[in-house]
């Protein structure tokens, strides 16, 4: 399995718009930076995975066409083109364009989930897990056959042996990202959104590993350094019971990790993942995982 097959790094071009408009729509990538999936720049449209397009210009929304991408554009502009997926009005807003681009990622993820146990969220959830809503017009117009990426088979290796492992994070497209690559690698996810979800779920089992994002919710929410202390301090008083927890998060800066390290996580990692560091980190902290692809680092 390669790191292509599950990136969760998308490019982006633009067809249409003024140069003004075109430097704001580089707040978009700015913006992406530090969140999974992230967006990058795309140079030519026939090969990126993503457009976004002036739906006020004929030739844009005619090129679109042509390429048969109408399902994979965010269209800006007075009126959205019938058979498309994602349609905002002018003035240009970075923040509403990325939202619509991560719901054009969740529409190409739209197949059957691998299996996985999601508990209830309760009260606590926020506007970063809920689906921007969708247009009436676009929401019933036809969908249109999109190009998708090669799907990763089935694994015939053995991976995390059928593990059973907690992962907390409060997006849910960054956390059905994670699902499915630890599920393509062999391990069943117990996901959940919060801290506090977590925490209940905790109450009834244990983990021998954990995958948490740091930020989980507004402030005064548990957050993912509360929850590897807590954690870490139920171990040490469980007879032989260690849980080995990974934090995935997009906070890179030096303090971050020795935060993460003060908590007591054992592997630090920040969004968005990259396919090799992930695998290496794997081997790192999983005595029982197993990888049978190409040679991962031998440190990360």
């Amino acid at each position: 399995m390669s790191a292509a097959e599950f990136t969760d790094t998308f490019t982006v071009a633009i067809e249409g718009f003024s140069a003004v408009e075109r430097e704001a729509l580089g707040s978009v990538f700015r913006l992406a930076a530090q969140r999974s999936p992230t967006f990058q720049p795309g140079e030519e449209a026939g090969v990126s995975d993503f457009l976004i397009a002036d739906a006020d210009s004929a030739a844009a929304v005619a090129a679109v066409k042509r390429g048969q991408r109408l399902g994979d554009t965010v269209f800006i502009g007075g009126k959205s083109p019938i058979g498309a997926n994602a349609w905002l009005p002018r003035p240009i807003d970075p923040a509403h364009v990325l939202r619509e681009l991560e719901v054009l990622v969740e529409l190409r993820l739209s197949l059957p989930d691998p299996p996985s146990e999601m508990m209830p969220l309760g009260p606590i959830e926020h506007a970063e897990a809920q689906p921007a809503p969708r247009p009436a017009a676009v929401a019933a117009a036809p969908r249109v056959e999109r190009r998708r990426r090669p799907r990763p088979p089935k694994p015939a290796w053995p991976g995390g042996g059928g593990r059973e492992v907690l992962l907390v994070e409060d997006s849910a497209i960054a956390r059905q990202f994670l699902k499915r690559r630890l599920y393509h690698l062999g391990y069943k996810v117990h996901e959940c959104a919060s801290g506090e979800a977590a925490l209940e779920i905790l109450s009834k089992r244990t983990f021998g590993m954990a995958f948490l994002d740091i930020v989980l919710g507004p402030p005064g929410s548990i957050d993912g350094l509360q929850l590897c202390q807590r954690l870490k301090q139920r171990g040490a008083h469980a007879a032989g019971l260690r849980t080995v927890v990974v934090m995935v998060t997009g906070l890179d800066g030096a303090t971050d990790r020795v935060r993460g390290s003060l908590a007591g996580c054992d592997a630090y990692l920040t969004k968005p993942l990259h396919e090799a560091e992930f695998i290496a980190t794997l081997q790192q902290v999983d005595p029982d995982f197993v990888w049978e692809g190409a040679a991962a680092p031998a440190s990360v």
